[in-house]
């Protein structure tokens, strides 16, 4: 009796098991919050104003009326209303993604269905899980969108860009649906249909990438900014940021090639700096995808300050005219930029530089020599020459 007893037991228990195992292998995965936004959390805050918070739309012009949020311990288990003021910015994480908010931004998250809402700003995402699918809205034009690896959206009334960095990008549009391609834009406007269009692609291979700079001696503070060559790109924004929220543009340039010198020292009340560069189509008016950031460390003093930010030396050792061509020989501070005649010219490793200029007619003619240091200090000189020859 108690064998058999112990072999119906035995069998129940197989049984059991194997549905278990069964259970485990065939069931469903929870795909209930698949392309909705859950698990919210606000992981940095950076700026010197504030984040606030509200049950109820907040007042754009009584932003300071609402509550402050506190990440520690701000839960979110209530329908809310998040806005930062003009100085700040902040970062929160959710099924897999990371999303930067930028200063005077303005977003709807519904913690009961998981839905989140760009209403007015700008907000980058980066997905840290590639293959997670999220889905935001920005009403009243898009009700869905599934997010791509990565990209920026700017929501304002007069219309919405979408800029597509990574990964495929779909949303809905008069009931149909659509996709977005990499290194691609889509602009909405007011009584106007939407619009795709290329953008360049992210600059690679960015130096320094990570550093830690120790100030020494002079000239240790200036840092020599290069990037790979985006393909058909003549212009480039390079952009200097207080911390990785972008929500400070310290400095914001645009250049004409692949490099940039640049002195820190002029930021000194800064310790850390992160930088970003992409290519650009002025003519389009158009970004192009960002690089990724790059992050400097700054250490260290230099007690000659002064010395250091004063307006570069340009000593200009020949000035020789044969026939209507004007052979320039000088010398400059090595980390500046020279322009001659507004022309950029290249300065040598140890600042000597040649440049040549060729007029078509007889004549007095002035070059106009400006040298800009890296810290942005210029130094201006004007020179004469003399065309006898045609």
């Amino acid at each position: 009796m108690n064998k058999i007893r112990f072999g119906f037991l035995a069998i129940v228990l197989i049984i059991s098991i194997a549905a278990v195992l069964t259970f485990n292998i065939f069931k469903t995965p929870a795909l209930s919050k698949i392309g909705k936004v859950s698990d919210f959390k606000i992981t940095q805050v950076a700026g010197s104003g504030g984040l606030y918070v509200d049950k109820n739309p907040i007042d754009r012009g009584e932003i300071f009326l609402a509550q402050k949020v506190d990440i520690k311990e701000m839960l979110y288990a209530d329908d809310i209303y998040l806005a930062t003021d003009q100085h700040t910015a902040f970062e929160f994480y959710c099924s897999g993604v990371s999303f930067k908010v930028l200063p005077d931004s303005y977003l709807h998250y519904r913690p009961g269905t998981g839905d989140l809402e760009f209403s007015q700003g700008e907000f980058l995402w980066r997905k840290e899980i590639t293959d997670s699918l999220v889905e935001v809205s920005i009403p009243p034009t898009f009700r869905v969108i599934t997010l791509s690896i990565a990209g920026k959206a700017g929501v304002a009334p007069a219309g919405v860009k979408i800029w597509n960095y990574a990964g495929e990008l779909k949303f809905k549009d008069g009931g149909e649906s659509f996709s977005l391609q990499p290194n691609t834009v889509l602009t909405t406007a007011k009584n106007q249909k939407t619009s795709t269009a290329y953008i360049f692609e992210a600059p690679g291979f960015i130096s320094p990438e990570e550093k830690v700079i120790i100030m020494d001696q002079p000239g240790d503070s200036v840092v020599k900014f290069n990037w790979k060559v985006v393909n058909g790109a003549q212009r480039y924004i390079f952009r200097l940021y207080s911390s990785n929220l972008m929500e400070n543009i310290l400095y914001e340039k645009e250049v004409d090639a692949n490099r940039l010198n640049l002195d820190l020292l002029q930021f000194e009340d800064f310790g850390t700096f992160y930088w970003q560069v992409c290519a650009n189509d002025p003519g389009n008016g158009r970004e192009g995808s960002p690089s990724q950031m790059g992050v400097l460390k700054l250490t260290g003093a230099l007690f000659n300050r002064e010395n250091v930010l004063k307006p570069p030396e340009l000593t200009i050792k020949s000035l020789d005219v044969n026939g209507n061509l004007v052979l320039i020989e000088g010398i400059t501070d090595k980390n500046a930029q020279l322009y001659v005649n507004n022309s950029p010219v290249q300065v040598n490793p140890d600042g000597t530089f040649i440049h040549t200029i060729h007029f078509t007619k007889i004549g007095k003619y002035k070059i106009t020599f400006r040298v800009v240091s890296a810290s942005g200090s210029e130094t201006t000189l004007e020179k004469f020459a003399t065309i006898y020859d045609e």
